[in-house]
């Protein structure tokens, strides 16, 4: 890595770091063509731009009844990886243990993948992500608040045991967003409107105008876990068998992630629509 690129990675570490215990400040782990972006607060929170908004991320822990947001975690470092960064996480619900999250953009399309691992852990940890407000606005405000209540009205999920598609925007000419997880993900509606604590958003129950997607799966120590959330084409169709591959292809590569060639695949991507 050029010493340039280590000097913007410390940069965007620092930053991240320092948005843990302050306001929070937005960075770009992806850019691309025309206002495409994936942006991070925290290092552990994540907003899509298409460039229209299609939705953000939360990631969070839960043990029982107990549980807590990673970007409210009591200490989370941030080193750089790549092109990407690494957090370890550090809290009483942990114990002794540590948790670390590894962050890559997508190369072939405008998402992200997540590698989720970590040692001595305790028996009955989950790992847990709420995704949802894709509502393909273009509202700057959209890059700086992220997952209003109000951005979730008009999302609806289609569930396939650990993968998910999410259809957002006007009828005539809806968008789509793809997510894979763990095979042992159990997803659910979950209400946007409690997403104080993970356990909170996760016992929210469906019954509500502004739906999101709860997902959660047992981690345990000495496994790595996967998760990507990303916009289907061509050159990025993905299934969870793909994904170990796939996260140690954009942990070592130095291509752009601006990635100008990507087309539709079939009637999905970036202009799917009826």
């Amino acid at each position: 890595m050029s010493y340039f690129c280590r000097l913007m990675l410390l940069a965007v570490c620092c930053t991240l770091w320092s948005a843990n215990a302050a306001e929070p400040k937005t960075v770009a782990l992806r850019q691309g063509p025309g206002a495409q972006a994936v942006l991070s607060q925290h290092g552990s929170t994540f907003g899509f731009f298409m460039p229209e908004t299609a939705g953000y991320l939360y990631t969070g822990l839960m043990v029982g009844q107990q549980g807590v947001w990673l970007h409210k975690a009591a200490k989370v470092k941030v080193s750089g990886a790549n092109r990407g960064w690494e957090l370890t996480v550090e809290d009483p619900l942990l114990k002794q243990g540590k948790l670390t999250m590894t962050v890559m953009p997508l190369t072939p399309s405008n998402g992200l993948i997540l590698a989720v691992q970590g040692q001595k852990l305790p028996a009955d940890l989950r790992f847990v992500w709420a995704y949802g407000g894709c509502s393909a606005a273009t509202d700057s405000a959209d890059r700086q608040y992220f997952f209003r209540p109000e951005q979730c009205l008009y999302n609806v999920f289609s569930r396939e045991i650990n993968a998910f598609t999410v259809y957002y925007g006007p009828s005539m000419r809806l968008k789509v967003m793809m997510g894979v997880t763990p095979p042992d993900t159990e997803l659910r509606l979950a209400d946007a409107k409690q997403m104080e604590t993970p356990q909170a958003f996760w016992f929210s129950g469906k019954k509500t105008d502004a739906p999101a997607l709860a997902g959660s799966n047992s981690v345990q120590s000495g496994t790595t876990y996967y998760y990507c959330w990303y916009r289907q084409n061509q050159e990025a169709d993905y299934n969870y068998e793909m994904l170990p591959a796939l996260f140690k292809h954009e942990s070592t590569s130095t291509q752009s992630t601006s990635h100008d060639q990507a087309q539709p695949h079939t009637s999905f991507g970036p202009d799917f629509h009826f």
